[in-house]
């Protein structure tokens, strides 16, 4: 079945056939209109071998000649794009580095060459050379924006984040160019994280009051902050700011529980804190479990009427548990059917992964405040999938 591809290649096929025709039919040529004419040709021989699947030749044929014109850059641009898209980073290079190394081609041509093979580096992963070139761009009205992007894309990947927050606020001050709060603020995040594990508590923490700054409300920044208390040994001021962002950010039920647990025994408020997020509703309930049923430390006899609430509504687990396993009046066995199915929900949970994206659905097993998967901030949250 003819692909994309195969039409856009014969549309051009078609196009370069129609313009060599119209240079044959009117008589006499000049040098210049001659020259013009072997241009096309070579076009036209190019797109005859994409048709009968021979890139490389093909790749031969558009970079052959002394000259080109701006049907030519415009096309081995197109055609770069498109092998770039298919996974042929090598050939899209041969195109768009041919393109920049002609003298003759416009200023405005020469930008768009440029930015064309910038991507095909970015895609290749050849991150400094790919940099030169936007950073060259940057002197460009039309590809600033754009260029400024990428550098904060590449910025990200090697964790540059100091860097990111320049760019980004160069990004937001440039023509058509836009980076959102969130994204700055968890650049200094991850500023405040590299901080923190370095045992600079006080620039963790002007750090954590910078990402406030640019994204108020945002849960990463007062995790960090909750962290740094229990790293200073206040345990108190931890436990209550731990469970603060519980009740504001259910989703981070899977990272809370842990911290809470590693703070010593889970008391009163720490299991209403708990038990408010399991009553929002099906999935919040077995996010919490789940968080509980990780922890080996957490004592799960206080628990026992969440779980036997989740045992009733799960259908594919219910029949295994009689409805007095988790509240009948025999502590041993109470314990022994609670013991179970905290085994049960361990494998399940290892057997799974426990992360997921809001946006692009990549699955992890670990938070990451990132996504691997479309590069979005603060979309992967736990997984209501338990069993």
């Amino acid at each position: 079945m003819p692909t994309e591809s195969t039409f856009f290649f014969a549309g051009l096929l078609f196009l370069a056939a129609a313009l060599g025709y119209v240079f044959a039919r009117f008589g006499d040529l000049d040098d210049e209109e001659a020259e013009r004419e072997e241009r096309q040709a070579s076009i036209l021989r190019g797109f005859r071998y994409l048709l009968n699947d021979e890139p490389d030749r093909a790749v031969d044929a558009f970079t052959a000649g002394e000259r080109v014109d701006d049907e030519a850059v415009e096309t081995q641009v197109a055609l770069g794009a498109l092998f770039r898209r298919r996974g042929e980073l090598e050939r899209a290079i041969r195109l768009h580095e041919n393109l920049l190394a002609r003298p003759e081609i416009a200023a405005d041509q020469r930008d768009r060459a440029a930015f064309a093979l910038a991507e095909d580096y970015l895609g290749a992963g050849l991150f400094d050379r790919a940099e030169e070139l936007y950073q060259r761009l940057l002197g460009s009205r039309g590809y600033r924006a754009r260029a400024l992007e990428r550098l904060l894309r590449i910025c990200e990947v090697t964790q540059e984040w100091s860097r990111a927050v320049e760019l980004g606020a160069d990004l937001r001050r440039a023509e058509g160019g836009g980076v959102d709060g969130l994204q700055i603020g968890h650049y200094h995040c991850e500023l405040a994280e590299a901080a923190r594990r370095g045992g600079d508590a006080a620039t963790a923490r002007a750090h954590c009051r910078e990402a406030v700054a640019e994204a108020p409300g945002l849960p990463r920044a007062a995790l960090i902050e909750a962290d740094l208390a229990a790293a200073a040994g206040d345990g108190g001021g931890a436990a209550r700011a731990y469970r603060a962002l519980l009740l504001a950010e259910p989703d981070l039920v899977s990272e809370l529980v842990p911290r809470l647990a590693r703070l010593g025994p889970l008391g009163a408020d720490s299991v209403a804190a708990v038990a408010a997020v399991a009553a929002g509703g099906p999935d919040t309930l077995r996010r919490a479990v789940a968080a509980l049923a990780a922890v080996d430390t957490v004592d799960l006899d206080g628990f026992a009427p969440l779980l036997e609430r989740y045992v009733a509504a799960e259908p594919v687990i219910s029949p295994l548990f009689a409805p007095g396993d988790f509240s009948g009046v025999d502590p041993g066995h109470r314990r022994e059917r609670l013991a179970a199915l905290r085994r049960s929900l361990q494998a399940a949970l290892r057997a799974t992964p426990r992360y997921r994206c809001g946006n692009c659905g990549y699955q992890s097993a670990a938070l990451q405040w990132q996504c691997p998967g479309c590069r979005r901030w603060d979309t992967v949250r736990a997984s209501a999938t338990l069993l």
